[in-house]
């Protein structure tokens, strides 16, 4: 939903465009929200993890989890942001190692970034349904695969939305 003070998009050239999107990165960059200048929904999703389950993020380095929880508990994090209706086959990004205790997928709203899931898997679980996948040199799963419940997974949705929300109030409250 558009305001008034919303930048007119439309009648902005590619490169104006490219222009906000950089400096929007860099003020979530700032305020520690993602921390590179790729798309930022991994980056995301790492953090509402890392802020749901009170644990910190690992090194930038780090192969095999993104998040270490309070409790000592590595998570490998997966988001996919997806248009609201699609009927597409949607495919995390590959497993290339399994040197962690669970997984928990997040699928995002592509128009709002709205939480729509989010489902814990512990990774035994996530190593039985994963498919290998030459092309990409590891293991595949679908958003599909974990929408149809698996055995042990647990629904994070509710506890991801409302550390989420807290990110967002704690960053007005910086803000102001």
């Amino acid at each position: 939903m558009q305001t008034a003070a919303d930048p007119d998009l439309r009648s902005m050239s590619v490169r104006q465009l490219l222009g906000l999107y950089s400096r929007i990165l860099t003020e979530l960059i700032q305020r520690g929200v993602v921390r590179s200048r790729n798309a930022p929904a991994g980056d995301l999703a790492e953090s509402v993890v890392a802020t749901a389950y009170r644990g910190c993020l690992a090194p930038q380095s780090e192969k095999s989890w993104d998040v270490r929880a309070a409790d000592g508990t590595l998570l490998q994090v997966k988001c996919r942001v997806i248009e609201p209706g699609s009927r597409r086959t949607h495919v995390y990004s590959p497993f290339r190692s399994w040197s962690f205790h669970a997984c928990v997928f997040v699928v995002l709203n592509s128009v709002t970034y709205d939480i729509e899931q989010a489902v814990e898997v512990p990774a035994d679980k996530v190593k039985a349904i994963a498919q290998a996948s030459p092309w990409v040199a590891g293991h595949r799963i679908t958003v599909r695969q974990i929408r149809a419940g698996l055995d042990g997974a647990v629904d994070v949705t509710d506890r991801l939305r409302k550390a989420y929300r807290a990110m967002d109030r704690l960053e007005q409250t910086q803000v102001v």
